[in-house]
């Protein structure tokens, strides 16, 4: 009977405590949630010095979210001076009293380098604890910086595992992060269908980088029909949450794919071409393979390069190119010279699969850029050398490489023709410094300019890269000294040889016509 008794008076105590602790946890709740409302200026309850006093005491009896919260308080200076080292302080010891936020916190710190020398390693490490912990929004960060390469190789199937897993808890940025990495074929076939659905769930879940993206794909037709107004409500409802690559969009009179091939743009896989047979650029991206650069490269060669959107199915710019290549044994370097973009010195070693540039950089500007250049390394190429009847061309792809945002650039190709100099048949040289302008022609005639020595009979013939016939005429020279010459050229877009006869010589330079 008394064993009975004792143990009836063991549990009333055990159960009394239980009551006792429910009532301190309910009644620091109802602090805490008190203090936070203290905090927000502007509110009938704004008191920042009792919300920190009601914090620091919390704290000093162990409550963990009570010291991520003055964490918090130190880090953005809520009532207080922005103390960086004091706010990391307390997120450590949140965090080794086990709340889950205090780890993103500390990640935040690191990777940005608050209050704390940066460390991206220890950054990736706290977002990880940060989601084994249950702050299950740490997803999203523990694998863009995966998908990044920040605090550890880059891996995108390792980032794509990651935000499968927040994306089946309903995480809307990794729903809107598996889409990105089907945008743009990052640890996955490329594919503008499936992102278009994840940009859509993204968006329906409030995202405003998922409401961003579904804009871009209406606007462009990236897997769906081009839809201007529904392009404009999304990117409209994107920019009114804050998101200012959605307000840029809208300030833009063209869309990135402003002369698209179909309306409606679906992934396909491209095809890849193991011998070329003309330097001419495709309507569509085509990878090509290397093959073996034999024999002196070196010259100047001029053409075009070529930006596609992420499908390869739509040229997005097509920008004239110089470039000057001088071939050193299996060292390749020389100067690059596009319209768009500033003069780059570049340097590579040629392997049997690709050139392999070595610290090249070049600033370009694009449509995703608001008019400010951004630096892009030379990564790799793959290229072709073709030689028919006497002209040479380079053609193939190249890839660049985005160190603001740690990703490839989209797929790029291009079309190369070096540039003719005056060849020797034999006697006297009369004719120097022919030039073509302006070049690219732009009208239905251009002006031929060249120095001559002497009185001569002059033709001249136009051919396009496949070896075809498309103008020929006889010019009229009264005397020696610099002549200008008006020509009648009427052919279509492209590329063009004109071959300048006189006597036994010839003369090639490059036409391009727009």
């Amino acid at each position: 009977m008394k064993k009975i008794i004792r143990s009836g008076i063991y549990l009333l105590v055990f159960l009394a405590g239980i009551n006792c602790f429910s009532q301190k946890s309910i009644k620091s709740s109802t602090e805490l949630k008190t203090a936070k409302l203290q905090l927000i200026a502007g509110s009938k309850q704004y008191n920042p010095k009792a919300a920190l006093v009601i914090f620091e005491r919390q704290a000093s009896e162990g409550n963990a979210e009570a010291m991520n919260g003055l964490g918090l308080i130190y880090s953005q200076g809520l009532g207080v001076a922005v103390n960086e080292s004091l706010s990391l302080e307390w997120f450590q010891k949140a965090a080794q009293n086990g709340y889950p936020k205090a780890y993103y916190n500390l990640a935040m710190h690191f990777k940005n380098g608050i209050g704390v020398a940066k460390d991206e390693v220890k950054a990736l490490d706290y977002f990880e604890k940060a989601v084994n912990t249950g702050y299950t929004y740490a997803y999203f960060s523990w694998g863009q910086m995966i998908s990044k390469g920040l605090g550890s190789p880059q891996n995108y199937a390792l980032a794509m595992h990651i935000w499968k897993q927040g994306a089946d808890l309903g995480i809307q940025d990794c729903i809107y992060g598996l889409g990105y990495l089907h945008y743009k074929g990052f640890g996955t076939e490329q594919d503008y269908q499936k992102a278009f659905i994840l940009f859509q769930l993204a968006a329906d879940k409030g995202g405003s980088a998922g409401m961003y993206m579904l804009g871009i794909c209406y606007r462009n037709g990236y897997g769906i029909n081009i839809d201007n107004q529904k392009a404009r409500y999304w990117l409209t409802q994107s920019a009114a949450l804050g998101y200012k690559n959605a307000a840029i969009e809208l300030g833009q009179a063209q869309p990135e794919n402003a002369m698209p091939n179909q309306i409606n743009t679906q992934s396909v896989a491209l095809e890849t071409i193991n011998t070329l047979n003309e330097g001419t650029a495709p309507k569509k991206f085509q990878k090509v393979n290397q093959k073996a650069i034999q024999g002196d490269i070196s010259g100047i060669y001029t053409g075009y390069l070529i930006r596609y959107d992420w499908s390869g199915q739509n040229i997005i710019s097509k920008t004239p190119l110089e470039v000057t290549l001088n071939k050193k044994g299996e060292i390749l370097e020389g100067e690059w010279k596009e319209k768009e973009g500033d003069q780059a010195h570049f340097q590579a070693n040629i392997t049997p699969e690709a050139l392999i540039f070595k610290n090249s950089k070049i600033d370009r500007i694009e449509h995703f850029s608001n008019n400010t250049p951004k630096t892009y390394e030379f990564k790799q190429a793959k290229l072709q050398y073709l030689q028919k009847d006497d002209m040479v061309y380079i053609a193939g792809n190249i890839q660049l490489y985005d160190l603001k945002e740690h990703e490839i650039e989209k797929p790029i190709y291009v079309s190369l023709q070096r540039n003719a100099s005056f060849e020797d048949t034999g006697g006297k040289q009369i004719i120097s410094q022919v030039i073509i302008y302006p070049n690219p022609v732009t009208a239905n005639s251009f002006n031929l300019s060249y120095e001559l020595t002497e009185p001569t009979d002059i033709s001249i013939e136009i051919y396009s890269f496949t070896g075809f016939l498309v103008s020929e005429q006889k010019l009229k020279t009264i005397q020696e000294g610099l002549q200008q010459q008006n020509i009648q050229f009427n052919g279509p877009s492209g590329n063009y040889i004109l071959n300048l006869h006189y006597g036994t010589k010839v003369i090639k330079t490059i036409l391009i016509k727009k």
